[in-house]
């Protein structure tokens, strides 16, 4: 009896040690190599993908990506082959900002249908775990995100064009970012977040504020150029809620995340 109770956990071992090695298991999406003009890149395909499957609201049609993904294939084929750092400074930060957004879109469409990212791989293997080349190299999302874009290009605006495929992300842009306007629309996608309340809110009678956690997960980078989220945030509020933020017994309280899929169905 003892011996058939081990060899039953033995094997309900093996299973769960499968399954672990499936979720966690490393995916990786290669490319084929070919020449490209390293003066130059070309984020046209990509512009053309976001155009025809983004709404006002920010939401992808994941369903239609899905069953014709060729212009979002071309472009990735750019990216595979791309040689960024022979481009401008704007130009490389809008390539990598293109890159990281182009490259969890195509992380969904690989695993869609799915309501989350979280649902792709446990433990947030979606950016831990899926590998893509770009630049003759082989990334993970979080390396494109925290090695190069946080590390090479020292703006906390970024936090509000890097967009992870959820609800509670920036809103994607319908038209793909250029070196000719990455800084003006960093600006704007950083105004139109602080500005929505479901993003930054204010209670003046509890003596709140009511921020997204990515002024929290992010602390550090608003503190580049800057005191502090506060001292970051008062640069696009009005006057008077800059100066509420700034009071000494304002509590700072950090809204939960939204995960769901930012999916058009």
């Amino acid at each position: 009896m003892k011996n058939r109770i081990l060899i039953i956990c033995l094997l309900l071992l093996s299973v769960l040690g499968i399954l672990f090695l499936y979720d966690f298991r490393v995916e990786t999406d290669s490319r084929t190599q070919q020449s490209v003009d390293g003066t130059s890149f070309s984020h046209d395909p990509f512009n053309q993908v976001l155009q025809e499957h983004v709404d006002e609201a920010g939401r992808i049609n994941y369903t239609k990506l899905k069953t014709n993904p060729e212009k979002l294939e071309k472009y990735l084929d750019l990216l595979a082959v791309a040689k960024p750092m022979e481009l401008s400074y704007n130009a490389q930060l809008a390539f990598w900002v293109n890159a990281y957004n182009a490259l969890v879109i195509k992380g969904v469409i690989d695993h869609y249908p799915t309501t989350s990212v979280r649902k792709v791989k446990w433990f947030r293997g979606f950016f831990y775990r899926l590998k893509f080349q770009v630049a003759g190299k082989t990334y993970t999302l979080n390396q494109i995100e925290h090695g190069i874009i946080r590390t090479e290009f020292v703006d906390p605006r970024i936090h509000f064009v890097l967009v992870c495929a959820s609800t509670s992300c920036p809103p994607i842009e319908n038209s793909a970012f250029s070196a000719e306007d990455i800084e003006e629309r960093l600006e704007t996608a950083t105004f139109n977040f602080v500005q929505n309340p479901e993003q930054v809110r204010i209670d003046r009678v509890k003596r709140r504020v009511y921020l997204s956690k990515i002024f929290k997960w992010y602390d550090d980078d608003f503190r580049e150029g800057y005191d502090g989220v506060a001292d970051f945030l008062i640069d696009y509020l009005p006057p008077e809620d800059a100066d509420f933020l700034l009071a000494e017994d304002v509590k700072f309280h950090y809204l939960d995340y939204d995960w769901t899929l930012n999916d058009q169905h």
